[in-house]
Formats: C-alpha cells, structure tokens, sequence
C-alpha cells in the first residue's frame, strides 16, 4: 500500500473514532460524575502511555528532569484543563457542536502563534481566521434562535474553553515532542495530567456507586479512556509521519460533518441550517489558513 493510501486509510479511522468520542463518549458524561469520568480516563491513558514507555524504553526521568516546568504547564494545558472542561461541555451540548468547536484549533494554534510572534499574519491567514469564527457565531446564534435552555449555549463554552487549552497545549508541546520525542513527551504530559486530576477525582468518588451506571455509561468511559486518549494518538502519530502537519490538520476537519450525520442517522438529532453554515465556514477557514 502506498504512503498516499495509508494516509487516507489512517485519517479514515482517526475521524471514525473522533466521530465515536462525541458520541459514544456522552452517555458517560452524564451518568458518571466528571471528575470520576475525568480519573477514569486519565488512569487508563497513563495506563496505555505507560506500557508504550516501558515497551520503548523511553527515558521518562530524564526528559522531565531536562524540561519540569515545561512538562507541568503542558499536562496542566492537555489535560487537567482540556480534558475536565470537555467533559463537562460534552454533557451539557450536542456532539456535533462539540466536534465543530473542536475543529477550530489549527486555527487558535494559528492566533496564539501570532500573539507570541512566532507565526507571520497575512491577509489570507486573517480571511480564514475570520471565517472560522464567523462559523462559531452562526452556531451560537442557532442556539438563541432555536430558544433552546441556557445549559446548551454554557456546554458550547465550555468546549470552546477545552479547545482554547488544547490549542494552547499544542503550542506548549511543539518544543518538548523536538527535544524528546513525541512518544516521550505524550506519555509524560499524560501520567502528570493524570497525576494532577487525583485530588479532584478522589473527591468526586466518594458516594459515587459504580453499580448505578447503565452499561452505556461504562462503555463511553472505556472508550474515551482507550480509544481517545491512546489509539487515536497512535494513528496520529502515525498520520505526521506519512504527511506535513498542515496537511494532517486540514484531513481532520472531515469530523464535524462525520458526526453530525451518525448523529442525525443513529440519534435523531437534527442537522440545522446554522449548523451547516458553521461547519462549511469553519471548514473553509481552516483549509484557507493553513493552504
């Protein structure tokens, strides 16, 4: 199989199993406490990264020896902020906004690299830049026009709070992945995020009963545990090394429309006309920004 094929074939799976985190992954948020939610799926990441480290071999001390502070603000970044918040977003908004929102974070990684002066503005950075918010305006304004209860506009916050952390994550990792490795320094950032999240998370379980968690709740847990947090990684991971950044970055924006349709065929949920708005200038800002 050619290196183009295998491309297509590894972001076909990656956004199939992005699509499953909005989806599979929301029973869970709303029938497990979220900071249990939130441990859960840390301890089976760290878990994973774990494994992965040991099998590897990775210098794990080392690296966090050479780059502490680093290190710290990434797992704070990646995963005590961005995965907590997303948690609570996810059970308050519909995953197809979830998944848009998400989609805007080449684009934030874009603006933070301007405010901090290593990215160059250009007119047609700023044209995209304005179109991919322009399509979380038509979002938020589908949800006052439909009159829809407050807690769905605070859930589209919220994950847009999430987004902010990743793509601040994103720009705080970059260097640590150059010096050590991506391998090296994901597996790191996870077993501190997860490390961080324990007080939270112990707190969170105390007259928590597993036992009043339906089955659905327990496989979204599962799957945002292994499938979001390690293979999708992993086919990451393996995306970078068949194509440049951009080009990876632009083949995942295919995940919104994705999860809109699974939720609209599977969960009956409607595919308004502000969402389809949303997500073609979103898109479109994105594909123009990084062209």
């Amino acid at each position: 199989m050619s290196a183009s094929a295998r491309f297509v074939l590894v972001m076909l799976l990656h956004t199939t199993f992005a699509a499953g985190v909005y989806l599979i992954g929301k029973p869970a948020t709303v029938t497990i406490p979220i900071p249990v939610l939130a441990l859960f799926r840390g301890a089976v990441a760290a878990v994973g990264f774990l494994g992965i480290a040991r099998a590897r071999g990775l210098d794990l001390a080392g690296a966090f020896r050479a780059d502490r502070r680093a290190f710290l603000l990434a797992a704070f970044l990646g995963v005590a902020v961005n995965q907590v918040v997303f948690l609570y977003g996810l059970r308050y908004t519909l995953g197809s906004h979830a998944a848009l929102l998400y989609a805007l974070t080449p684009t934030l990684v874009l603006l933070i690299g301007w405010v901090r002066g290593v990215e160059r503005p250009s007119l047609r950075k700023a044209a995209g830049i304005a179109l991919a918010f322009g399509g979380v305006l038509a979002l938020f304004l589908d949800r006052a026009g439909a009159a829809l209860p407050p807690r769905w506009l605070l859930g589209d916050l919220l994950v847009l709070a999430a987004v902010l952390a990743w793509a601040a994550y994103t720009v705080a990792s970059r260097p640590l992945s150059i010096r050590h490795g991506a391998a090296t320094s994901t597996a790191l950032v996870m077993l501190l995020g997860f490390a961080m999240m324990l007080p939270l998370g112990c707190l969170g379980l105390a007259g928590f009963r597993p036992s009043g968690v339906p089955a659905a709740g327990w496989v979204g847990a599962v799957y945002l545990g292994v499938v979001a947090s390690v293979v999708m990684y992993l086919l990451w991971v393996h995306a970078l090394s068949l194509k440049e950044p951009s080009r990876v970055a632009i083949a995942a924006n295919g995940q919104p429309v994705l999860t809109a349709l699974l939720a609209w065929a599977f969960l009956g949920q409607p595919v308004t006309p502000h969402f389809l708005l949303g997500a073609a200038l979103v898109v479109s800002g994105v594909v123009l920004s990084h062209a």
